[in-house]
């Protein structure tokens, strides 16, 4: 069957869904009339973003929201476009930009990659090469830092003569995607799970979190789950041999030096990050400048640090081209990230009905079920489902079914919340998995048959972290 043909299936399903849902499904057990109309828009466009795409479906699902009447055009417009979790992404990714442009990013890795510790011990170059993404990711958007490693170990693999199916090179490539998934929820600075699960995490629960908070909770996991990859490249024991081939002390003294774009860039991007992070810590000592810069929020040393960047310039040229890089944002991504903020909110309304319905129809099913029993079945079936489908669409549907089985109870819905989002992260076993997978997959670099041992065993392990982590150390960070 050819696309265009697969594409008006996808179509004609999607109507039929939402045309079933408006005209079958019955406004009772607290789920209003609106309720129905919203509901039938929510799941065809679910289907949607799941066969087709998440652009133009992103964009109708904005008017078919206003068209339910669960929501008002104004409240639509200000809670998916101009949610913070939209200019957060954007601002960031034009620092990161600046930082793949002046060099930054390679300089780094580099330096990871060339300490004298890695001479003569491959494992100790993989995991310098893993920590220096996972460094870099923690205030890096996830999937330009794929694009830059993936072109780096293909540099790589070529000076050390490895070639596709080679276990030393597949080992490289899925670590990338290991490494991507951590950083995408382990910090919020230029991620959307984040970004779009702090802002339903303060729409419905009321409980704002702060970028250090999530620190908190996220480096300790990331600083987990990186032992965790090390397990997992121990367990894989792929053949490292042809490692005699890299001349560690060649490359050091090859590696290009950061010019003064990079190093302005550096020093610009850490002051930046410096205003979002110290004014939490620092309230207790400079109340007067903790308070200040608190109230400012995280966006605006960002949109500073990319004027100054913009204002600097060095031979006549500005160190942050501007232009060049508001083209290179992902619109596609940043609209999609917009809309699922959204999209909870209706779902939570009392003119919907949806998530009392939502209570009413599981809870009798799952009455018998100790609370903590519930959270670990949510937490399985999003990781599971996290493979094969979008993580932000999982995110967002077990949120809700969570926020909906345990509302009232002894379980803490910020640490639900932020285990689901975690779980919902670690989506590695498939090509669809993530946004990412098909830079590992697509050009053969890895297949799921020489990567489903080590990969299943990277997904049980996250989710034995997550347990043993995130459900006691959650509730203390967030607040009981």
């Amino acid at each position: 069957m050819s696309e265009s043909k697969k594409s008006y299936l996808h179509y004609l399903i999607a109507l039929v869904l939402g045309l079933v849902i408006a005209f079958g499904v019955q406004p009772t057990n607290g789920l209003t009339e609106i309720g129905v109309r919203t509901l039938a828009v929510t799941v065809a466009t679910l289907y949607l973003w799941l066969t087709v795409n998440t652009h133009w479906t992103s964009i109708l699902f904005l008017a078919l929201l206003i068209m339910t009447g669960s929501m008002t055009a104004n409240a639509v417009w200000a809670g998916s476009m101009g949610h913070f979790s939209v200019i957060t992404m954007i601002v960031f990714m034009i620092l990161n930009y600046a930082l793949m442009q002046t060099g930054v990013i390679n300089k780094v890795c580099n330096w990871f990659i060339t300490r004298k510790i890695v001479h003569n011990r491959p494992y100790v170059f993989i995991y310098m090469f893993f920590a220096s993404m996972l460094v870099l990711g923690m205030f890096m958007d996830n999937l330009s830092l794929a694009v830059i490693y993936v072109g780096i170990a293909q540099v790589l693999c070529e000076k050390l003569g490895l070639k596709k199916g080679d276990s030393f090179y597949t080992c490289m490539f899925m670590g990338i995607m290991w490494v991507d998934v951590v950083i995408s929820i382990a910090s919020p600075i230029a991620h959307a799970p984040c970004l779009i699960l702090m802002g339903m995490m303060s729409a419905q629960l009321g409980i704002t979190v702060s970028y250090t908070q999530w620190f908190t909770i996220g480096i300790p996991f990331a600083i987990l789950m990186f032992i965790v990859i090390m397990i997992c490249v121990r367990f894989w024991k792929p053949d490292v041999s042809v490692y005699n081939n890299y001349d560690v002390e060649a490359e050091r003294k090859n590696a290009p030096k950061l010019d003064l774009r990079g190093k302005i860039s550096v020093v610009v991007f850490l002051l930046a990050i410096a205003l979002i992070i110290l004014p939490e810590v620092l309230k207790s000592v400079l109340p007067a400048f903790g308070s200040y810069w608190t109230t400012c929020g995280v966006v605006v040393p960002a949109i500073l640090a990319c004027a100054a960047l913009c204002i600097i310039r060095v031979g006549g040229k500005p160190v942050l081209d501007m232009p060049s890089a508001l083209k290179s944002l992902p619109m596609g991504a940043i609209i999609f990230a917009g809309v699922v903020c959204v999209m909870s909110t209706p779902i939570t309304s009392e003119l919907t009905g949806i998530n009392v319905w939502m209570t009413n129809t599981l809870q009798p099913l799952l009455s018998s079920v100790p609370p903590f029993v519930v959270v670990v079945i949510l937490v399985i079936a999003a990781l599971i489902m996290t493979n094969f489908l979008s993580n932000v669409v999982t995110m967002t549907l077990f949120f809700n079914i969570g926020v909906a089985l345990l509302s009232g109870g002894s379980i803490h819905l910020g640490m639900v919340a932020m285990i689901i989002g975690y779980a919902a992260a670690m989506a590695t076993l498939t090509p669809a998995a993530c946004a990412p997978m098909p830079l590992i997959f697509g050009p053969g670099h890895v297949t799921m048959r020489n990567t489903i041992r080590p990969n299943l065993m990277f997904v049980v392990l996250s989710f034995v972290v997550m347990l043993a982590f995130i459900v006691p150390v959650a509730p203390l960070v967030l607040g009981v």
